[in-house]
């Protein structure tokens, strides 16, 4: 059964481009686009970038709708989809909790995540295992970033919560 097929994989991309493409142009504007004294503005070169992408997401788009007849072959089925949903919504809530619990207590649970269902039917690790790659790993990046090259990567709400 076929999940998605090239046409619809096309003019989906090329509107969510155009609306990123609109996004970064209305940013710009606010930071204005013209020139002043000092040469341009800070929004001027963002704003051609948007306004790039979006002329080429509508080119794609309008492509696409000329090509209708030959782009209806199946690019991916639903059994591939599901696959790569398996990857996609963990890093979706990874980015959606990193604000509120920080990078190191994301990366955490990202990778306990991943380890639990990673080898699923096949074996699983050790959960002793699972917890000291789960705990060594953001304290690495801690130790690396944040003593070692003093760039503290961001430590979330909930630290600000305990203060």
């Amino acid at each position: 059964m076929p999940a998605i097929t090239y046409r619809a994989a096309e003019i989906g991309t090329s509107i969510v481009l155009a609306l990123l493409g609109l996004i970064v142009m209305y940013g710009a504007m606010e930071q204005g686009i013209g020139w002043d004294d000092t040469g341009p503005q800070a929004g001027l070169f963002p704003f051609y970038i948007g306004l790039i992408l979006l002329l080429a997401s509508l080119g794609t788009f309008f492509s696409t709708l000329r090509a209708w007849s030959r782009m209806g072959y199946v690019i991916t089925k639903s059994s591939d989809l599901k696959r790569v949903l398996k990857v996609f919504i963990p890093i979706v809530v990874y980015v959606a909790i990193m604000p509120v619990v920080g990078m190191y207590v994301a990366a955490f649970l990202f990778i306990c995540w991943f380890m639990l269902k990673l080898k699923e039917g096949e074996g699983s690790y050790k959960k002793s295992f699972i917890l000291l790659i789960s705990v060594a790993v953001p304290c690495a990046i801690y130790f690396i970033f944040a003593v070692w090259f003093e760039v503290p990567l961001y430590e979330g709400l909930w630290l600000q919560w305990l203060h």
